[in-house]
């Protein structure tokens, strides 16, 4: 089984878990991508055998759904499933319990980390729906079939959360015209993570300067999350959130949507650690090698994070999921949780988070 396969479904099954033993058996699935023309879906727990349909869209009825797997038992199967027109599973166990899934991470030639929110469950047994919500890195680097891909998918807004400095430096390949997504963006100074990091010796020191800076986003982007909650109101969807890494920024706005739609807060823990899975530590400090590549550090970026104790640069550079525990822990002690923040600072109303739950809840 592939490893981020059996990282995600292992993940689910410590959630359910973490949530009690009486909790009842789900359906939990997830599926890699092999090959341009085969995908790897996996699911747990194995307990009945399972039958596997597919569509081009996320939402597609069940009776026009297509059988490409009947009472499968081994817990994964290889399906043909080209990268385009996008594949959309819903796997149905014999005992009745079904679940929809896709490739939480998408096909693309270039970009970093672009991925899918769906299919989380939250506390009262919905999912959120595939292909509405995305978070991403930066988008420079994307091919023509990157862009023509997310056009296919009807992609109709990207927040960009990255400073003016960034954007200018690496400009959003959508802003160049031709019918594209809406690219929306606010002037903000940025405040450097790497000088809250300097003084820390320890791990904990680290997550601990971490999560502060998380928690200071909610000033510094307060903006910028007010109108993606707006335009997610107003239904500007399929939308999507990005930054520079697709880790800190993106992942606070994640964080706050998630658990905004009533997903349980392992749950938005686990999917802000998916990062490190894609994009490991390594890669930023690979890249400062390679300065010409989108998002790159520089060369003196990387000999400062050098001076860094290795236990720090780790959280630094990774996506530890005690930083968003501790921050996410910061904003219950602040404001009373994700939501009490939302609706006292980002616009939202009990009405309004019921009208979200509606349109991104199945």
């Amino acid at each position: 089984m592939d490893r981020r396969l059996f990282l995600t479904l292992a993940g689910a099954s410590l959630l359910r878990a973490s949530e009690g033993s009486a909790a009842p058996a789900r359906l939990d699935a997830s599926v890699e991508r092999l090959a341009d023309s085969r995908v790897q879906v996996g699911w747990s727990p194995i307990t009945t055998p399972v039958s596997i349909l597919v569509s081009d869209t996320p939402d597609t009825p069940r009776d026009r759904l297509r059988r490409v797997e009947g009472q499968a038992r081994s817990g994964h199967v290889e399906v043909a499933a080209p990268r385009t027109p996008r594949p959309y599973f819903l796997l149905r166990a014999a005992d009745g319990e079904q679940t929809r899934v896709a490739e939480r991470l998408l096909p693309l030639r270039g970009g970093r980390n672009f991925r899918d929110l769906g299919g989380y469950r939250t506390t009262d047994g919905r999912q959120v729906r595939w292909g509405r919500l995305y978070r991403s890195g930066v988008m420079t680097g994307f091919e023509p079939d990157d862009m023509a891909y997310l056009q296919s998918l009807g992609v109709a807004v990207i927040c960009d959360l990255r400073s003016p400095q960034e954007r200018a430096r690496e400009p959003s390949p959508f802003l160049k015209g031709g019918g594209g997504p809406a690219v929306i963006s606010y002037e903000y100074p940025m405040a450097s993570t790497a000088e809250r990091m300097a003084g820390a010796k320890t791990r904990a020191d680290a997550v601990q300067a971490f999560a502060e800076s998380y928690v200071h986003y909610l000033d510094m982007l307060g903006p910028n999350y007010t109108d993606m909650f707006a335009r997610l109101v107003r239904g500007e969807a399929p939308l999507a959130v990005n930054c520079t890494a697709g880790k800190d920024r993106s992942g606070v706005a994640s964080a706050l949507i998630l658990s905004v739609l009533g997903v349980p807060r392992q749950t938005v823990i686990a999917d802000y650690a998916l990062t490190e899975t894609y994009t490991p530590p390594s890669f930023y400090l690979k890249q400062a090698s390679e300065p010409s590549k989108p998002g790159a550090i520089s060369s003196e970026q990387a000999k400062s994070l050098s001076r860094l104790p290795p236990e720090v640069l780790q959280v630094l550079m990774g996506s530890d999921p005690d930083v968003m525990r501790e921050a996410l822990g910061e904003i219950d002690r602040r404001y009373g949780g994700p939501v009490a923040l939302a609706k006292a600072r980002f616009g939202l109303t009990d009405g309004s988070i019921a009208q979200l739950r509606q349109s991104y809840l199945i």
